[in-house]
């Protein structure tokens, strides 16, 4: 039996890939089937069989495709295909991994370069990439071993040493975590310089002049040794107050923010709950670091934020605000939010933001097939969906795509009848839709096939958070028409069907007499003895006489709208 065979026909083979198609974004599952098969053909070489490579070649990008942050994955899989010899294959996927992070991740970065170091022998090509990566995370608080990596390959492959020190003495500018080694290698070569020449190595002609007074076309060679050393003494002096300040924001920086986060910096699972402690860490040192205004190190920390905290939509939410209201660029804000869509588990709030950026970016198209995406996705059921936010956005979503469908084409949504109503009219919304008569038009308050889903989510009861809200935004849509509408399909029917979460909340009996004393149909007296006879007599069988929590909800009903009906709602209970 060959190696391939082997490995697929094991029992804890079948098992693994079982557990990963049940679960595609359990990160767990597929780290446990990797591991396997990497260790049932190790050690890999150019050998190794077409199949199996195949098979972890597909597990890799498997992964890859449901976890594009996993950076040490991008790398690994690079590697992989380095031992193997495909050399293009790790252009590709280095390239794909940054291209994940916006060109933004340290981690790939530094071996993507350590392996260019070894395969690419045009030095131009190479210092290219160094380049690339220095725009990108040359700032990065722990960049300290990209620019040795750069420092190494200017001093290797360029014959001018200009380039080296104009790199090193960049270098000694920057807050960075290892700032002190390049200090100290900057010394170093200064004490080395035999030859006042030598200084025009890391200072420029206007800087020779203006700070060191020096001008070589004059210059008696019988001072140089005098003239060097003093003229080292003001390098060193300059280099010792440009240390102090470096240092200062170094520990600043590290103190106040960096050293929170060391074991925060990395990806994080959608299983993982990141702490409130370590997200306000992230969300202080982005707003230090946006008042830096340095639009290349805000992108970057904004990247670094969201290895940890893809999963959350605060940080995407912060991102495009940065975009929109320090940039005026709606596109890169919309670029962000689209991309949070994919990774944030709580997208109603980036949604949200998204439909607005969409009409002022007039992508209206676009803004409808978001929508209609998001309607499918739910299908029948985003009454069951345990985030309230969510469910009751889709709602309005759902009503504003009513509207629109309904624009230009008669309503048949008289036809059709709630299994919750008990009027011959159907319940209805507050915008005006066309009937099949082209003449009439009926106000309604919900499309029924809306209303329906909302019913269904208050019948869970205590099941579902946000109960109260929704019937407090249901008698928001009250007029001077359909208060009994509401009453009879909401209030009536909750009675009826004895749900007890609502009966025996104060709450309920608040916002019923509420609804009756803002109809404006009524007469004030009709309103009070309505309330009186109607509401409260009925809520009396509810109220809990340890606790009068319904007793104390409709006292506070009083004092804010009929103060004078207090006493005998006093008697009543």
């Amino acid at each position: 039996m060959d190696k391939y065979t082997l490995v697929t026909s094991d029992d804890k083979f079948s098992k693994l890939t079982l557990n990963v198609a049940n679960f595609p974004k359990s990160i767990i599952h597929w780290e446990n089937l990797l591991n396997y098969l990497i260790n049932e053909v190790s050690p890999i070489n150019k050998s190794i069989d077409k199949r199996i490579y195949k098979l972890i070649k597909s597990t890799y990008e498997s992964i890859l495709t449901y976890f594009p942050y996993l950076e040490t994955y991008h790398i690994d899989y690079a590697l992989l295909e380095f031992k193997l010899g495909h050399l293009a294959h790790v252009h590709k996927i280095f390239k794909n991994g940054l291209f994940q992070f916006n060109n933004k991740s340290l981690l790939i970065w530094l071996e993507y370069l350590k392996f260019c170091n070894q395969v690419i022998s045009n030095n131009k090509i190479l210092i290219k990439k160094y380049q690339l990566a220095e725009s990108n995370i040359g700032l990065h608080f722990y960049s300290g071993e990209f620019w040795k990596l750069y420092l190494d390959q200017l001093n290797e492959r360029c014959i001018s040493k200009q380039k080296y020190f104009f790199c090193l003495r960049k270098i000694l500018e920057l807050p960075i975590y290892h700032f002190s080694y390049f200090y100290s290698i900057w010394l170093s070569h200064i004490d080395s310089f035999n030859d006042l020449n030598d200084l025009k190595l890391i200072i420029s002609k206007d800087e020779l002049s203006s700070k060191l007074k020096l001008d070589f076309n004059n210059l008696s060679h019988k001072r140089k040794g005098p003239e060097l050393i003093e003229r080292k003494k003001i390098i060193r002096k300059f280099t010792k107050e440009l240390y102090t300040v470096i240092q200062y924001q170094v520990l600043q920086i590290h103190s106040l923010f960096e050293s929170k986060l060391v074991d925060n910096q990395f990806y994080s699972s959608p299983e993982t709950l990141v702490s409130n402690s370590n997200i306000n860490a992230w969300i202080s040192y982005l707003n230090y670091t946006i008042n830096l205004n340095n639009d290349s190190l805000i992108e970057l920390n904004f990247q670094r934020s969201l290895l940890p905290l893809a999963h959350y939509d605060i940080i995407w939410l912060k991102y495009a605000n940065w975009f929109i209201d320090y940039k005026n660029d709606l596109l890169s804000a919309k670029n962000v939010l689209e991309k949070g869509l994919t990774f944030a588990l709580k997208k109603t709030a980036i949604c949200k933001m998204l439909y607005s950026i969409l009409i002022k970016l007039n992508e209206f198209d676009k803004l409808f097939d978001l929508l209609s995406l998001i309607k499918r996705s739910y299908n029948s059921h985003i009454e069951d969906a345990d985030d309230f936010e969510m469910f009751w956005d889709n709602i309005q979503f759902l009503i504003f795509l009513h509207n629109i469908e309904n624009k230009n084409t008669p309503s048949n949504n008289q036809k059709k009848k709630s299994r919750y109503s008990n009027s011959k009219e159907s319940v209805s919304t507050q915008n005006e839709i066309e009937n099949l008569n082209e003449n009439q038009h009926q106000k309604q308050i919900l499309p029924i096939i809306i209303f329906d889903k909302i019913m269904k989510r208050l019948s869970y009861c205590e099941k579902k958070n946000g109960q109260e809200i929704i019937l407090s935004m249901l008698i928001q849509l009250q007029d001077k028409e359909n208060t009994n509408l509401i009453e009879e399909n909401i209030f009536k029917l909750i009675i009826e069907s004895n749900w007890k979460y609502y009966l025996n909340n104060g709450s309920f009996w608040y916002l019923y007499s509420r609804l009756i004393f803002l109809d404006p149909s009524r007469s004030y007296l009709d309103k009070r003895k309505y309330c009186i006879n109607n509401v409260w007599t009925i809520a009396k069988k509810y109220n809990d006489d340890k606790k009068n929590q319904i007793l104390l909800k409709l006292q506070e009903f009083c004092h804010a709208y009929s103060p004078e009906d207090l006493d005998e709602l006093e008697d009543l209970f």
